[in-house]
């Protein structure tokens, strides 16, 4: 089906393609690994933060190839989906994002969490050590927009810690940021755990932050999903432990994030110590 909002917001900027990271142009949602959407496929529409994930989840599930995957800010997804865009699967950052679709959607399952954190550059810098660190002057910070969902998470890791920040770039999604951070152009970040484990490699490390209320990930199986017999297998293979073991090993935290203790050592990557108040 169609997702018809009544104030029909104009397309967002289009997604990022997985798999096709020398596309120049906005795509249809494509098989994984393919450049265009040719042939039959289950459509899922997928937070940026999922970018690396999606494709181990559409290798593991039923052979490979089978997901027609379109990554991008969560604000953007939903964008496109009230503009016309069509998809099975839809997930998002947080439930708010999903609030928009909800008439067009069969049923829904929190996935995961994903906590915040403050990714630094490689070499840290601006000798980050505490969360105050990133108020002082001179401080290259980015954060994402308000608007999506880790710029209200952002927002609700500084208000429990007191704290604003100066003059920040605002990006429109937690990999822009991310992008931002392990370019070089910020010497700090906020973003997901997930991410900052996926630059790990491009030298960028991570204080663990106390975030009150970490992320949750929903997924949601569209009405047009649950009247394709492929599409609905695939939200009940996605809904179960299989894909919860594959979202844990990428650094995903528990659907619901009070339902397991706190880890007392750092993570790779992280920075003891990080989470003093100021």
């Amino acid at each position: 089906m169609r997702f018809v909002h009544r104030a029909p917001r104009a397309l967002a900027a289009c997604a990022v393609m997985i798999l096709t990271a020398s596309a120049a142009a906005c795509t249809s949602p494509g098989p994984a690994g393919t450049a265009n959407g040719g042939g039959a496929g289950i459509t899922v529409f997928a937070a940026s933060s999922l970018t690396d994930v999606v494709e181990n989840l559409d290798a593991a599930y039923d052979g490979g190839g089978r997901l027609r995957v379109n990554v991008g800010s969560s604000s953007q997804l939903v964008a496109q989906l009230e503009s016309g865009a069509e998809a099975d699967v839809v997930i998002t950052a947080d439930l708010e994002a999903l609030e928009p679709l909800r008439n067009g959607l069969d049923r829904e399952t929190v996935l995961a969490s994903n906590p915040l954190v403050l990714a630094l550059a490689a070499g840290n810098p601006a000798g980050i050590t505490v969360l105050r660190n990133v108020a002082a002057d001179g401080v290259r910070a980015a954060l994402c927009a308000p608007s999506v969902p880790c710029g209200r998470a952002t927002e609700r890791v500084l208000k429990a810690a007191g704290l604003s920040v100066p003059a920040p770039s605002l990006e429109d999604s937690a990999r822009s940021v991310l992008t931002k951070v392990s370019s070089g152009q910020a010497d700090a970040g906020f973003v997901y755990r997930t991410d900052a484990l996926a630059a790990a490699q491009a030298g960028v490390t991570y204080l663990p932050l106390e975030d009150p209320e970490p992320n949750r990930y929903p997924a949601a199986l569209t009405q047009q999903g649950a009247g394709r017999a492929e599409a609905a297998a695939f939200y009940e293979w996605l809904t179960g432990p299989e894909a919860a073991a594959i979202l844990a090993e990428a650094g995903f935290g528990p659907a619901d994030p009070g339902s397991t203790p706190e880890a007392t050592d750092p993570a790779p990557g992280s920075t003891p110590g990080s989470t003093d108040a100021p």
